[in-house]
């Protein structure tokens, strides 16, 4: 055996036992990430909020807030000032 063939052996048993090892791995980690949801709101000013909070009417927690929230403004619109006299 000449030394080039026994250099050509051991790279390719080298090349084999390096080839056995390689796996893939999970590909989430480079996934785009995901746009965080919009939590529901709880008082009329979050309602307003439409930027961090969700105003999908299909909720029906959502819709009875709404309906309160408008009759609140409704009555404070027809509620008169009072005006201080003396």
């Amino acid at each position: 055996m000449t030394l080039r063939s026994i250099l050509l052996a051991a790279s390719a048993v080298c090349i084999a036992m390096l080839s056995t090892s390689v796996q893939a791995h999970d590909p989430s980690p480079h996934a785009p990430a995901a746009k965080p949801a919009k939590v529901t709101h709880v008082t009329c000013v979050q309602l307003e909020d439409t930027a961090r909070y969700t105003n999908d009417l299909t909720v029906p927690a959502i819709k009875a807030l709404k309906t309160r929230c408008d009759a609140e403004k409704s009555a404070l619109a027809k509620k008169p000032v009072a005006s201080k006299s003396k």
